[in-house]
């Protein structure tokens, strides 16, 4: 066990300091996507469970507390106040939305970040490489070696890291097309209750 620790740490510090921030770009992806996949799985999940339950409006439980919710919520009280029924539903549903994109926008940046690092860590490498083959000294061929291994190591960590994160991104697009659609498909059962009872206005 120690020795493969040590052949891993070996590894690792062969690629030198830019393998640091490599590491927490990696830790961010998969944050934001473990995050991003939880609210929107939350948001499809809620809208099933409200449009079996929910007829009206004023039947919205006040103690809940989804993102759902809140955009219900939201959009009752801008009626209360007067607004048009079909412009709250616009307003607060693109609110809801853009918060989901956001997570995808903040992702495609830190996928796209990755293999940036490994080509900065490959262009040191190659730059101490030339610097070694350009010394006449002994250990010439240490650091040659040295700058190759640095050079290769940063890029393919710079391609395992952004990986996941092209993956993670069409997988929350997926995801973020049901949420628009559960979105949608519950706008359309608001808008039909209040069109039908011609409450709109009095919610």
């Amino acid at each position: 066990m120690s020795e493969l620790f040590h052949h891993t740490w070996s590894y690792w510090t062969s690629g030198g300091l830019l393998l640091f921030p490599l590491a927490v770009v990696s830790v961010g992806i998969w944050g934001f996507f473990l995050r991003s996949q939880d609210r929107m799985k939350a948001v499809i999940r809620e809208q099933q469970d409200l449009e079996q339950d929910l007829e009206t409006l004023q039947d919205l439980s006040p103690s809940g507390s989804g993102p759902v919710h809140l955009f219900l919520t939201r959009v009752r009280e801008d009626i209360a106040s007067g607004a048009s029924p079909r412009e709250s539903f616009h307003t607060r549903e693109s609110e809801c939305m853009e918060g989901l994109r956001r997570d995808i926008v903040i992702l495609s940046a830190l996928t796209a970040v990755a293999p940036l690092l490994g080509l900065l860590g490959t262009v040191q490498g190659m730059i101490g490489t030339f610097g070694a083959v350009a010394q006449v000294a002994d250990d010439t061929g240490i650091e040659v070696a040295g700058g190759i291994s640095q050079a290769l190591i940063t890029t393919q960590f710079g391609l395992l890291v952004a990986l996941p994160g092209v993956f993670s991104i069409s997988r929350l697009k997926n995801l973020l097309s049901q949420a628009q659609q559960s979105m949608g498909s519950l706008r359309a059962q608001c808008m039909a209750q209040l069109d039908a009872t011609g409450t709109g206005a009095q919610v």
